[in-house]
């Protein structure tokens, strides 16, 4: 439903010029239109061509139209592709942006207005400036998060409401969440928790009910549950188990749903460029099937895919008819497809146990001891021994805020010697996100003179573990019928609200809107300020929720490393 509602805004912005067209692409932005129209349902809209802004080709059209993002770089190339193209060509500048709301144009004719030439010739030149409102972007197939680079990445939410108290981005989600409920067919209830939740959803509230717009078929929820990320500042600093979670911790899943990793790993042949990368796009229906299996059943995953496979393949050709060999012909390449991908899969996931065995066994074992038994007035040995070996400054700052946040604060002598010895093995820079990790919360100090002021309410997880259940007895890695499967025996504290909230028909959440749709009871549900993939393969298992929404797509080092940028 949304794929079509992004493609109906395009293409209504398509269809409005007669004619042949010519769209040239900020790159990130034909990557994300690309998830939803590639250049054959483009074609039938019009656009003969599609060119980048950064490799000039004289345009054969006579409608261009410039799809761009909010930076200085994107201007410098329109001005370039202004001064080579022909003086009858009509062009017409898009902004891409997430919001239908004056910012976008405004940053753009306030970077404009910088430079004295533009408002003569260049401005001249062009036909119109339009706003383009591509919210919601798909998450491999089944969530759907905010557009990460707007033009400061929303993943960023949480740094910015908490370090510079920047509420904007609270807007964004809002306006976003506004044009979601538009292709609902009647108003539905919105369900709060979490300062930033609440504000969100007053937003909306005073946004106005909505313009319902005719799609068919509409968007059909009951519902719509906002939860704060800042509830539970813990998980997302634990490594993830499931088998998306642990590609997305070690290389990075991308907006277009793809990874890069080493040639010569991945073909494990020592004679290959140890500098060349493999892209692999994990759109595939075999990545479908495993990407929120525990990293420890993978091979129990795909011998069920690769037995479907068998049985796919299973013929006797002396009994088939014409009609059967036609069939098979058919299917054949589709088998092949499906063999080619079990064998990418099998080798990302040899890799990444690899790196379980390596390195992760540990950290995981220790992530445990902390959960269940965190002491706040002595350092772990472990975490000493990571900081002093001065690998990996993520990895350590990451066990600092675990250890702060499961022990309920540690105690000022504990904290000044993590300080100390994180400035000593990796410099100013480390100590700077340590500082900031500690103004948003996520490290406290038990009392103190140096203590910093937060302006949300501490995790106390001591006594969440307990109300809430987070250590379950006997979790299995191969069943997943408990959210704690995909920590390895550690279930996601806003889950677990989520589920407890299920449970009681969201009694005590605050309440926007009144009404409801009847029917099946469907639950959308908005994480502001990111989510794991394992929080999302936790998420899916409740039967009743059948959209998930979020601010970004986080992991622990985009976590800490957005810190840097703000």
């Amino acid at each position: 439903l949304v794929w079509q509602h992004n493609r109906r805004l395009l293409f209504d912005n398509l269809d409005a010029l007669e004619g042949e067209k010519t769209i040239v692409w900020d790159r990130s932005l034909m990557q994300r239109v690309n998830l939803f129209a590639g250049p054959s349902v483009l074609k039938t809209h019009g656009v003969v061509s599609n060119l980048a802004l950064d490799q000039f080709r004289a345009p054969e059209t006579p409608y261009v139209l410039f799809f761009l993002t909010p930076t200085l770089a994107a201007l410098d190339g329109l001005c370039e592709y202004i001064d080579k193209s022909k003086a009858d060509t009509v062009l017409i500048v898009h902004d891409g942006f997430l919001l239908k709301t004056p910012l976008p144009i405004l940053l753009l004719e306030n970077a404009l207005c910088g430079v004295e030439w533009w408002k003569g010739f260049y401005w001249e030149r062009l036909e119109s400036v339009r706003e383009l409102p591509l919210t919601w972007l798909p998450r491999d197939g089944h969530a759907l998060s905010l557009h990460p680079k707007y033009p400061i990445p929303l993943r960023m939410i949480g740094y910015r409401l908490l370090i510079n108290g920047d509420w904007t981005h609270l807007h964004r989600c809002a306006v976003a969440i506004h044009q979601l409920l538009a292709i609902c067919p009647q108003s539905i209830p919105i369900y709060s928790r979490g300062k930033w939740a609440q504000d969100v959803a007053r937003m909306v509230y005073k946004m106005g009910p909505c313009e319902n717009e005719q799609q068919s078929p509409p968007l059909r929820i009951n519902r719509l549950v906002i939860l704060d990320r800042w509830i539970d500042p813990l998980t997302p600093l634990l490594h993830q188990l499931t088998y998306a979670g642990m590609l997305d911790e070690m290389y990075g899943i991308n907006m277009v749903g793809s990874i890069k990793v080493s040639l010569a790993e991945f073909e494990n042949n020592d004679n290959a460029d140890p500098f060349a990368l493999k892209e692999i796009h994990l759109n595939d229906e075999v990545f479908y099937r495993l990407k929120n299996v525990h990293i420890n059943a993978i091979g129990l995953e795909l011998a069920k895919i690769l037995a479907d496979i068998k049985e796919d393949e299973e013929f006797d050709r002396d009994r088939m008819s014409v009609a059967e060999y036609q069939v098979l012909v058919k299917k054949m390449p589709q088998i092949l497809l499906r063999k080619k991908l079990c064998s990418v899969h099998m080798r990302l996931a040899e890799m990444a146990r690899e790196k379980l065995y390596e390195s992760y066994a540990d950290y995981i074992r220790v992530e445990k001891e902390l959960l269940e038994s965190a002491t706040a007035d002595k350092i772990h040995p472990f975490i000493e021994e990571a900081i002093i070996s001065g690998d990996d400054v993520n990895t350590a700052i990451r066990f600092v805020a675990t250890h702060a946040l499961a022990a309920n604060g540690l105690k000022p002598a504990v904290l000044q010697q993590y300080r100390r010895m994180i400035m000593q093995s990796f410099g100013v820079e480390a100590l700077n996100k340590l500082l900031k990790l500690q103004k948003m919360g996520a490290i406290r100090e038990r009392g103190g003179s140096g203590k910093l002021s937060t302006d949300y309410a501490p995790l106390m997880f001591p006594s969440m573990k307990k109300q809430y259940e987070l250590l379950p007895d006997n979790v299995s890695e191969t069943n997943t019928q408990d959210a704690a499967y995909a920590y390895s025996g550690y279930a996601p504290l806003i889950v677990r609200i989520l589920e407890e909230g299920d449970r009681v028909r969201w009694a005590g959440w605050n309440k926007t809107f009144d009404g409801a749709i009847g029917g099946d009871d469907r639950t959308a549900v908005f994480i502001v300020g990111g989510v794991t993939r394992a929080e999302l393969a936790g998420i899916r298992l409740m039967p009743n929720v059948c959209l998930i929404l979020t601010s970004s797509i986080i992991t622990g080092n985009r976590l800490i490393d957005g810190i840097t940028q703000i």
